[in-house]
């Protein structure tokens, strides 16, 4: 069999038909450039882009369904790169298997050989559908007596199935031909099946809420109309009714309220105790500790020798807020140095205060060490 000839005088369908392969391609050629080729194809993305490259008409779905339909029905059907796959809420996208996927796309010559393909799947159900037909026309047509033709030699018999499309020029044939080309088929995708089952349960308990939502409507319409309707078989009776179950129901209301208020004590009663203002401050400034003993070590190496040290409380304040990484303020300085002279160094560090002069008397003889252990032990941490 002879290949389709781009270059002869072909039908105006089958040429529009060539074309629109030809930029399915190009399109593909396009998004792995532009994208990459690690997923899938989105086939609304694909369609716009074969329409701009086509400038024909707007293509759909059904046009690339055709497309890969073609490729995957033809004596190489085996080589049939392409795959449609629905991926749920209307998500339909295009696969390409591994070995036509390349960093910056399909190369040409690949390109050209799915042509090439393309146009002999064509040929082959070409051939495919004139048998068909032929078959058809000799089963509901009866055999008729024909004159025999007096002369020498046979009569020549004529083939009416065409080996190739190639010289088929007839329009209205080429149409019903075209519009029986296959289409190819959407495939469910593996993570849409495995998660199926998950989403028909949430779906099942929608439905429920729905429902159990329109039957308390239902129900309180009921009861409001309830006393309205009858009136005239019971004067005396729609009123008294209707005040008690309102009464019923505030009364059940605040007794819920009130159960809900002595749960709630009870628990705050039973669970741990939260911390005060003060006591969050003496924890922050206990986590602290150690930042602030290591700046007032530096200062007082800095003093020299001596057993003790004395150091003005605003200078230190002001070392340690420009000596810690970690921004601190005055008042939290103010805290850790409190708490390192009354609970974790008791002895090394003093504030010593005269009148509204206040000083940090260091005594080098008391150092301690173990600073961490006595944090753990006082709540720090």
């Amino acid at each position: 069999m002879a290949p389709i000839d781009p270059t002869a005088a072909l039908p105006t369908e089958l040429v529009n038909l060539l074309a629109l392969h030809s930029s399915f391609l190009t399109a593909l050629s396009l998004h792995f450039v532009h994208n990459g080729t690690g997923s899938a194809i989105d086939l609304r993305e694909l369609s716009e882009t074969i329409t701009s490259v086509w400038r024909h008409r707007k293509v759909h779905y059904d046009d690339i369904r055709l497309c890969v339909g073609v490729l995957g029905a033809g004596p190489v059907a085996s080589n049939n790169p392409f795959r449609i796959s629905d991926y749920g809420r209307g998500k339909i996208c295009l696969e390409v298997s591994d070995e036509y996927k390349m960093q910056s796309g399909l190369s040409q010559m690949k390109e050209e050989a799915l042509q090439a393909m393309f146009m002999e799947s064509l040929d082959h159900l070409w051939r495919q559908w004139s048998v068909a037909g032929q078959k058809s026309l000799n089963m509901s047509s009866r055999p008729t007596a024909t004159p025999k033709k007096r002369g020498r030699g046979r009569p020549k018999k004529i083939d009416p199935i065409q080996s190739s499309i190639q010289a088929f020029i007839d329009e209205p044939s080429l149409t019903k031909f075209i519009a029986q080309l296959p289409h190819a088929e959407i495939t469910t995708c593996e993570s849409l099946t495995a998660i199926a089952p998950l989403q028909e349960k949430g779906r099942k308990r929608l439905r429920e809420f729905k429902d159990s939502v329109q039957q308390g409507r239902a129900v309180k319409k009921t009861r409001e109309t309830t006393g309205k309707e009858n009136a005239p078989a019971q004067p005396a009776q729609p009123a008294q009714p209707a005040q008690t179950k309102m009464t019923d129901f505030t009364s059940v209301r605040k007794t819920n309220l009130l159960d809900r208020i002595l749960a709630k004590e009870a628990a705050a009663a039973i669970g741990p105790r939260s911390l005060t203002p003060a006591e969050h401050q003496r924890k922050a400034a206990l986590q602290r500790s150690e930042d602030v003993l290591g700046v007032i070590a530096l200062l007082c190496a800095n003093k020299g020798p001596g057993m003790r040290i004395s150091l003005s409380i605003n200078a230190l304040l002001q070392s340690l807020q420009t000596s810690i990484r970690k921004p601190i303020s005055k008042e939290e300085a103010l805290k850790c140095i409190e708490v390192l002279a009354s609970e974790v160094t008791p002895g090394y560090v003093n504030i010593v205060r005269m009148g509204a002069l206040s000083s940090v008397v260091v005594n080098q003889g008391m150092r301690p060490t173990d600073v961490k252990g006595r944090l753990v032990a006082l709540g720090a941490y």
